[in-house]
């Protein structure tokens, strides 16, 4: 009996693979490049540093918003502006990530990094200041330029 159990639970453990620390993503070179470039993007916005969020966007960035809205979408230059408009106001910031999903895509060259956020900020408007927190899911989309992923949507 125990020889049985054992030939039935030796492939599971076989094929068993680890994870990213704090993930249930599994850990493959493609996988831990994009966790810690949302790394890397959570420090920035936290960081209220424009220039380094813009280094990891694509030129060719384009937000729709997730919607038909004309109105509401931009490319990387209504990002610049926008993000440093933000900071400039926000006197104070915390960003909570959570990566739930990497999908990458080498032969398309992209990757979907899908994530749960909570932003809370202190901000400065003519009313005042006021502080608000937001939580929503979002999809960060990648896109392999060269030898890097930057990112082309999801911001």
């Amino acid at each position: 009996m125990a020889l049985a159990l054992a030939a039935l639970v030796a492939p599971l453990v076989a094929c068993a693979h680890d994870n990213i620390r704090g993930t249930q993503i599994e850990d493959t070179p493609e996988n831990r490049e994009i966790v810690d470039l949302v790394a890397a993007y959570h420090r920035a916005i936290e960081a209220r540093d424009a220039d380094a969020v813009l280094a990891m966007v694509s030129a060719r960035f384009f937000e729709d918003n997730g919607n038909t809205d004309r109105e509401d979408d931009y490319n990387k230059d209504g990002l610049a502006t926008t993000l440093r408009a933000d900071f400039e106001r926000t006197k104070a910031l915390t960003l909570d990530i959570r990566v739930d999903e990497v999908e990458v895509d080498e032969e398309a060259g992209h990757a979907d990094t899908f994530i749960l956020f909570t932003v809370r900020g202190q901000a400065e408007f003519p009313a005042g200041s006021q502080w608000k927190t937001k939580t929503d899911r979002s999809r960060l989309r990648f896109a392999r330029e060269g030898n890097k992923w930057l990112i082309i949507s999801g911001i």
